[in-house]
């Protein structure tokens, strides 16, 4: 039975999937299992994978996302440890090395993440070190209230216990984009502190057009998690009203800044509508009014370039 499952979910992928696989089986650790799942892909995939043959155990499923994917992996999955790749990102050869040396030593870690390198998709490298370089704070440790603020983790370069998962639950199906952020919080919320190397173990693409390159996609999950921390999660329990409170200060952040995006993107009846939600909730904020009255403007008469709502 090997000690790492590295999990691997893939849709219409081709141009990559040979190369991340290659970069998985690569590792200098080799006590290891590699699982792609399929999820429904079109192109020329099942092909690519047949090349593998036993080196890979290859699922495929009807597509129904990326949590779905992730999920129907870890649970044919016999590692202590599951590794997260996706179908268009690579590793580096000692990233397994680095990571479960980690973990051994540090019992009280359900995961450990890495520093990541970003390229585009001809390979161009557009950050060695983009944590460093955007000087970004990455969660570490006993990190709740720093992991609710940011979603500073990238999910290639995680390693987690699949302790940890058995007790935080599964990829949450309702998330197109962040799912793995809801899972991350969910394991910290478990008790277990989060590891952290700072050395650039992973290689993530980016890509225009996907999932995450849209804000307002992002934005509408992020939502979304902060209702379901604070309707479906006990965080009480962790007796700090101050947690409870820096939930609801991040929903109503989020969610402005969401209906500001659906105003520029999509339509002042829909950002509207969500207004009028914030403005229930929470009447004595006054700053929503304006946003409400800014609504009415046509799209094209907005400011170009705005962080405000």
């Amino acid at each position: 039975m090997p000690r790492v499952s590295v999990v691997i979910p893939t849709f219409n992928c081709e141009r990559f999937i040979r190369r991340t696989v290659d970069s998985a089986l690569a590792q200098t650790y080799r006590d290891f299992e590699v699982i792609v799942v399929d999820d429904g892909s079109t192109d020329g995939t099942r092909e690519i994978m047949e090349e593998f043959g036993l080196r890979v155990r290859y699922l495929v499923q009807s597509n129904q996302g990326a949590s779905a994917a992730r999920n129907r992996a870890i649970e044919s999955a016999t590692g202590e440890f599951i590794a997260y790749l996706d179908a268009d990102d690579l590793w580096a050869p000692d990233k397994l090395a680095r990571q479960v040396e980690y973990l051994d030593a540090h019992p009280a870690c359900g995961m450990i993440h890495t520093e990541v390198a970003v390229v585009d998709e001809q390979d161009s490298v557009l950050h060695a070190r983009f944590n460093q370089e955007t000087q970004r704070a990455v969660p570490q440790g006993a990190c709740l209230r720093q992991l609710l603020q940011q979603s500073h983790i990238q999910t290639l370069t995680v390693v987690e216990r699949r302790s940890a998962f058995d007790r935080a639950g599964k990829f949450d199906l309702r998330l197109p984009v962040a799912q793995d952020y809801l899972h991350w919080i969910q394991v910290v919320l478990e008790g277990y502190e989060v590891g952290y190397l700072p050395e650039p173990l992973g290689l993530y693409r980016w890509r225009a057009g996907s999932l995450m390159s849209s804000q307002r996609r992002l934005l509408g999950d992020f939502v979304r998690i902060y209702h379901i921390l604070l309707t479906e999660h006990d965080i009480e329990r962790h007796d700090r009203r101050d947690i409870v409170q820096l939930v609801e200060a991040q929903l109503y952040q989020q969610e402005r800044r969401l209906a500001y995006l659906e105003r520029r993107e999509c339509s002042g009846a829909l950002a509207r509508h969500r207004l009028r939600n914030l403005i229930r909730r929470w009447p004595l904020r006054f700053e929503l009014y304006a946003d409400f009255a800014k609504s009415y403007v046509s799209r094209n008469r907005a400011p170009v370039a705005s962080n405000a709502v």
